[in-house]
């Protein structure tokens, strides 16, 4: 219906400026404000984009991507509130941004697009001209009125035509800002909109070769001396990568970020590199911990300094754990790596790299018979307090330590993994919230 009534504006529009008798040439349209760069100190800014994952972006969104809490979008608010923005608007209301506007951020905003120079600003363009002059300077204005003193038909239908264009445009208007709005009863509580839950699609093969050919591109123009990762996020356009130990600079082409705590890197930039083919993969033990707003996030689990608990729904832990044991032997960055799995064979089947035992105490048994090498040790349940020493010295094991992740907790925790009941996955001290694969959005 919105379409029929813009449509029907829009031929009323033309019919009237068709019959309209040709008139002089009116003034040049005003331009579009422009952005400019002024000299001024250098601060964190992000131009809005068209969209973000497919959706509309705001204040909501940027500031949880950005600054880790959505709940800061009143502070994104408050340093652009009432700017002058390219297309002629500003900013007056925390709900509603346009793509191409420029927005200051707090200092300690991180992430693939934001900027840090002087804050363009866009300039204030001078009023149009008037094409005709002011009655008061000239009598030539009352010899375009039709005789009689009252308006000619062509010009009703144009003045016609133009409000029909512009009722359209205005419910066109309304009917947008109703979609992209919360629901009333959220709107007048102030809670902001979010979007939660993981992409419609599970990650493909093709994301796991790009996030493979990253890394092996970083060692194969560093060798041995790269600095240890522990996780790995990637997007549609770019690689960020976590390091153990702060590192500055980076390498071109990635930047870094956070005192050289990430590096971050264009896929555009690494997929002209040179990779060579015999480079050792530099996180062996890397594995998906979920997604949030298209970002995957990856954490290699032979970066934890101890056992790794995850807790929560016993079916959902068990379900992740054999996920990370599919793509413990099937990712390309995980050649040689061993499973071994405990108390979880209904979950996770016997393979060639793959040792399913029916027992934790077997597990254990099984894991500390295997020869040096990459490993990962997958317990259904926490092992008995007798058994406690035997998991923490294979944690810790020098010539070859596993990695070992508990389905429960234990008094050996280094780290805590809460998998909640929506499907989020909360990495505890990592600092990492994401939708765990194959979790299904909240209603």
């Amino acid at each position: 219906m919105p379409a029929r009534i813009v449509l029907m504006a829009l031929l009323a529009a033309l019919l009237g400026a068709a019959l309209q008798p040709v008139a002089p040439a009116a003034a040049a349209p005003r331009p579009a404000p422009a952005v400019l760069a002024e000299p001024t100190d250098p601060v964190k800014w992000y131009r809005v984009r068209p969209s973000f994952n497919g959706q509309d972006e705001y204040l909501y969104e940027i500031a949880e991507r950005f600054l880790g809490d959505g709940d800061r979008n009143n502070e994104i608010f408050a340093l652009n509130k009432g700017r002058l923005q390219p297309g002629g608007e500003r900013l007056t209301e925390p709900d509603t941004i346009s793509p191409g506007w420029i927005l200051q951020l707090p200092p300690d905003a991180q992430g693939p697009g934001v900027e840090f120079s002087p804050l363009p600003v866009a300039e204030a363009s001078a009023a149009p001209s008037s094409a005709v002059a002011p009655s008061a300077t000239s009598g030539s204005s009352s010899a375009a009125a039709p005789a009689g003193g009252g308006l000619s038909w062509p010009a009703v239908a144009l003045a016609l035509g133009v409000l029909l264009v512009a009722a359209g445009a205005v419910l066109l208007v309304l009917l947008l800002r109703r979609r992209r709005s919360a629901p009333a009863t959220a709107a007048a509580l102030g809670i902001p909109r979010q979007r939660t839950g993981p992409p419609a699609h599970l990650f493909d093969t093709a994301a796991s070769w790009t996030v493979d050919r990253a890394l092996r591109v970083l060692t194969t123009a560093w060798g041995p001396d790269i600095p240890a990762i522990y996780g790995v996020a990637v997007d549609e356009a770019w690689l960020k990568l976590r390091l153990v130990v702060p590192h500055e600079p980076a390498p071109a082409p990635w930047q870094a970020q956070d005192g050289g705590r990430l590096w971050v890197a264009s896929l555009r930039d690494l997929q002209f590199l040179p990779v060579d083919p015999d480079a050792a993969a530099p996180c062996p033990r890397l594995v998906t911990l979920g997604s949030l707003y298209g970002t995957r996030e990856l954490f290699d689990l032979g970066q934890a300094p101890g056992v790794i608990g995850l807790q929560g729904d016993d079916a959902a832990t068990a379900a992740l754990a054999a996920a990370w044991a599919t793509e413990l032997t099937s990712s390309p960055w995980s050649g040689g790596v061993r499973v071994v799995a405990g108390g979880l064979s209904r979950h996770i089947a016997p393979g060639a790299q793959v040792t399913s035992a029916q027992t934790v105490e077997e597990a254990i048994a099984a894991a500390e018979a295997q020869p040096p090498g990459v490993g990962v040790l997958l317990l259904g349940a926490a092992p008995p307090v007798r058994d406690l020493h035997r998991v923490r010295a294979l944690a810790v094991r020098g010539e070859a330590a596993w990695a070992v992740v508990v389905l429960g907790a234990t008094t050996e925790d280094r780290w805590r993994f809460r998998l909640q009941a929506d499907g989020r996955l909360d990495t505890g001290s990592l600092g990492v919230m994401v939708y765990a694969p194959g979790t299904p959005a909240p209603a």
